[in-house]
């Protein structure tokens, strides 16, 4: 038996996450947890949203550690789960991943790559992993009535959010891969056209009035399987990097897409970028948005702030 103390770990499995190949390596996985003489505990999600109801269900029996097998969209059932229990302290909550996403945005700022030879390596972190405290964002939808929703890595409205639903049509109908995003991204910009917003926060610096085609708000660099929207972000600096993308010709948009895949999309003369905790958005029409990849519901109003060291994410050393 080794001679540290073990903590007790409890995995959430998405058999459905990314390209599905979870279910394949379900038995190395396994018997790799038994050679290393680790004893987790495992709850395999049956449908949407159910990995948010077994974390918040989890934490609230008392559970701290939570490992996740799946993708970004995982990652933020978990994190809502956290944030809608009665939990206090949800800072002493620690989460690890395994990813198994299609475009897996958050595991690749922090370096974590799955393959079958490095599943074990991806499992160290229960036995001596580095943790850090990161930010979690908030969005508030306003309608008729306010709904409160939490992401990790980032909050796309407008173009951003309908690549989001134009990939989860296709991973639905056809399968997955980072390629996925690329050809959504194809599509949404022969269907996009530009609002007009106004966007205000407390920062003097930062309000607009006027049609925005999209906007990008990353806790994390990364978003649409690789692309750096907010190449500056880092989710434990206590803000978020706001990306906004001024109302564009068809042109303009061919040449931004350039500038996109290039991961020099700041220097395009129509995108603007902020460093900021909190501001509110309204739109002339309903708009479209994403958290983690994850659809919400399209409406006029949103708040979006920042809950700074709230988290607790364990990586690799």
């Amino acid at each position: 038996m080794p001679k540290h103390k073990q903590q007790v770990w409890c995995a959430i499995l998405n058999p459905c996450a990314g390209t599905k190949r979870l279910k394949k390596d379900l038995a190395f996985i396994e018997k790799s947890l038994h050679e290393m003489q680790l004893t987790v505990e495992m709850y395999t999600t049956l449908y949407k949203g159910h990995a948010c109801e077994i974390a918040k269900q989890l934490v609230e029996k008392g559970k701290k550690n939570i490992l996740i097998f799946g993708g970004d969209g995982t990652l933020n059932e978990v994190v809502n789960g956290i944030f809608h229990s009665k939990v206090s302290e949800k800072s002493s909550i620690c989460l690890a991943l395994v990813p198994y996403g299609t475009g897996n945005d958050w595991a690749r700022f922090w370096k974590l790559k799955n393959s079958r030879k490095s599943i074990k390596k991806l499992l160290g972190v229960l036995h001596n992993g580095e943790k850090h405290l990161i930010d979690v964002g908030c969005v508030k939808t306003i309608s008729k009535t306010e709904n409160t929703y939490y992401f990790l890595n980032a909050l796309g409205a407008g173009f951003d959010a309908l690549v989001v639903k134009y990939a989860s049509w296709i991973k639905n109908h056809f399968f997955g891969g980072a390629w996925v995003y690329s050809f959504a991204v194809f599509l949404a910009v022969l269907k996009y056209r530009s609002y007009k917003m106004n966007i205000k926060c407390d920062q003097k610096d930062l309000f607009v009035e006027e049609p925005i085609y999209t906007m990008s708000v990353g806790n994390g660099c990364f978003t649409g399987g690789g692309l750096k929207q907010t190449p500056d972000a880092i989710p434990t600096d206590g803000f978020f990097h706001a990306t906004i993308v001024k109302q564009l010709s068809f042109l303009h948009i061919v040449r931004a897409a350039k500038y996109l895949f290039a991961g020099k999309l700041l220097s395009h003369p129509c995108v603007f970028s902020n460093k900021l905790q909190q501001f509110t958005c309204s739109s002339e029409k309903k708009i479209e948005l994403e958290a983690d990849g994850v659809q919400l519901p399209a409406c006029v109003d949103f708040e979006v702030s920042i809950i700074p060291a709230s988290l607790t994410f364990v990586t690799l050393k």
